[in-house]
């Protein structure tokens, strides 16, 4: 691609320069030539691409075939003449044409060189004669000058669905107030109007809509509320599209109100939520207005009156109402060590959900000598989470910890030996799946 680069960028040079030359021998020229029409008329006559199926990622090229209608060669009219590619709307390469002879017979082939790597979807490809216009429109026709193909590669690309759900609780009905939210669009990001969904809640289809002019599309309805969470789907009725599954809570949200669900995700087959001592730290629209701190852990400090427990805890959702039409600044911990962090406007009605992944499959192990290199047994190593002791070869068990969230965040750990001596250990990561020893010298006094 960086030769494509070096062309263009000669290529435009180039014209710059003739511009100015142009115009010194332009006069003679339209004198000579006046009244002859499309004296050097170019024609695109096809444009295709190479490979014809190209493979995922491949580096596709763009020809064509251009020949002169004119009486006369291109170089008599200009000595530069550029072509510019164009796909999906993006101008991707400028290239210069060669001389064209008059006559059908002595077309030339066009390249563009590789342009772009493939990916499954459709692709419309523009290419344009003479971009720069330096041949004269009194002599070349432009209305011959630009083919445009649209050119599908792989299989079609699925539409793209995303959606917001609101949920409102009607006390006088028992029922909750659903209102679905959302747009398409492909993987270009163009939106797609009159596309019709379907509306699925529980496997059964509660309605359909129709996009609009902008892609976007709204439906309502109601359902009775329920002890569980439901799933709501949204999937287009004719199309290939990635349909987008969102669930409903059972939560009773009024005016004004909104609510944070996190989903945990863990390696353990039965993570039991109550014992995880989850904490998220909130902030109300910036860092100096604490909201507040919610807890999985029933022990918490009952001064702390900032602490308080989530909601309502379903499945491995833990879930809080909160005042709707803030932005809110959230921080994950799991045993006093921070695991995700996000910023986010919570908007009235709406349950915004965040999935955290838990992970204790790093692991570490400790070995304690003196200066010699000698082991020492009997040494406590402690930090927040953990606590662990050595063995005659100085060695702690291998003990199961949290990856680091971030390595601006690393472990450290102190170890105690038997005369009471403290000894930190150099900070260090632990990440994912990984196993990690950590040495600490204890220093002659």
């Amino acid at each position: 691609m960086y030769y494509n680069h070096v062309i263009r960028l000669v290529a435009i040079s180039i014209i710059t320069i003739s511009l100015g030359i142009q115009s010194s021998f332009a006069l003679t020229e339209s004198v000579d030539l006046f009244g002859t029409i499309n004296s050097a008329d170019l024609v695109l006559n096809d444009i295709w691409i190479e490979p014809e199926n190209p493979k995922n990622r491949e580096a596709v090229t763009v020809h064509g075939t251009v020949y002169n209608a004119g009486i006369i060669p291109t170089e008599a009219v200009s000595n530069v003449v550029t072509i510019g590619y164009i796909v999906n709307g993006e101008l991707v390469e400028i290239s210069l044409l060669e001389n064209v002879l008059p006559g059908i017979e002595n077309g030339v082939k066009i390249s563009s060189g590789p342009i772009f790597d493939a990916i499954s979807g459709n692709y419309v490809i523009t290419v344009i004669l003479n971009y720069h216009d330096t041949l004269s429109h009194l002599r070349d026709n432009p209305g011959n000058n630009i083919v445009q193909k649209v050119f599908q590669i792989g299989e079609k690309a699925p539409l793209l669905i995303s959606s917001n759900v609101y949920q409102k609780y009607n006390d006088r009905t028992n029922e909750q107030e659903i209102r679905v939210e959302g747009e398409i669009a492909d993987i270009f990001q163009e939106v797609q109007k009159n596309k019709d969904l379907r509306i699925k809640i529980e496997d059964t289809i509660r309605g359909k809509v129709i996009t609009d002019t902008h892609g976007r599309f709204t439906f309502d309805t109601t359902i009775p509320f329920d002890d569980r969470i439901i799933e709501m789907q949204t999937n287009l009725e004719n199309e290939s599209s990635i349909s987008d599954s969102k669930p409903i809570f059972p939560i009773k949200l009024q005016d004004k109100q909104s609510a944070l669900a996190l989903e945990v995700i863990s390696d353990e087959l039965e993570l039991n939520l109550d014992r995880s001592d989850i904490t998220a730290v909130i902030f109300q629209d910036s860092y100096e207005n604490l909201f507040g701190k919610i807890t999985t852990n029933k022990n918490y400090n009952r001064q702390d009156t900032t602490m308080n427990n989530f909601d309502l805890s379903i499945g491995n959702f833990l879930i809080n109402k909160m005042p709707s039409d803030h932005e809110y600044i959230v921080e994950i911990y799991m045993k006093g060590r921070i695991v995700d962090a996000f910023q986010r406007v919570f908007q009235e009605n709406e349950v915004i959900t965040r999935s955290v992944s838990i992970s204790e499959t790093a692991k570490v192990q400790f070995k304690i000598t003196d200066k010699n290199g000698t082991p020492q047994d009997n040494v406590v190593i402690e930090n927040w989470i953990y606590s662990a002791s050595t063995n005659s070869e100085g060695l702690t068990e291998w003990i199961n910890t949290l990856p680091n969230f971030t390595s601006n965040e690393p472990y450290v750990a102190k170890a105690i030996f038997p005369d009471g001596t403290i000894v930190w250990s150099e900070p260090f990561v632990v990440n994912e799946q990984e196993s990690v020893s950590v040495e600490i010298i204890m220093e002659a006094n």
